[in-house]
C-alpha cells in the first residue's frame, strides 16, 4: 500500500514539474531572461528526479524496508505540497 502512494505521489510530482516548466518556458517567450532560464532548469532537475525515484520504486521495490518506503513516502509528500504551492504562486 505504501508502495502504491509513494508511485503516486511520485506521479503528481512529475505533473507539477511539467505545469512548472510550462509555465517558466511561457514566461520565458516573453521576458527572455535568465533569471527564469534558471527556473526551467530548477523544475526540470525535479522532473528528472521524480522519473527517477518512479523508476527506482518500481524496479527495487523488493529491496525496500518497511521503514525505508514510509520515509520516502512522507519526502514525496512533502515535495508534492512544495511543488504545488509553488506551482501556485508561479500560476499568477
Amino acid at each position: 500500500m505504501v508502495e502504491m502512494i509513494s508511485s503516486a505521489l511520485h506521479l503528481v510530482n512529475i505533473l507539477l514539474a511539467l505545469g512548472l516548466l510550462y509555465i517558466y518556458s511561457q514566461n520565458y517567450r516573453k521576458l527572455k531572461s535568465k533569471y527564469t532560464i534558471g527556473l526551467m532548469i530548477f523544475s526540470l532537475f525535479f522532473l528528472v528526479q521524480s522519473a527517477m525515484g518512479l523508476y527506482f520504486d518500481a524496479s527495487m521495490v523488493m529491496y525496500y524496508s518497511t521503514q525505508a518506503e514510509t520515509a520516502a513516502m512522507a519526502l514525496e509528500g512533502i515535495k508534492a505540497v512544495a511543488l504545488a504551492v509553488l506551482l501556485k504562486i508561479s500560476w499568477e
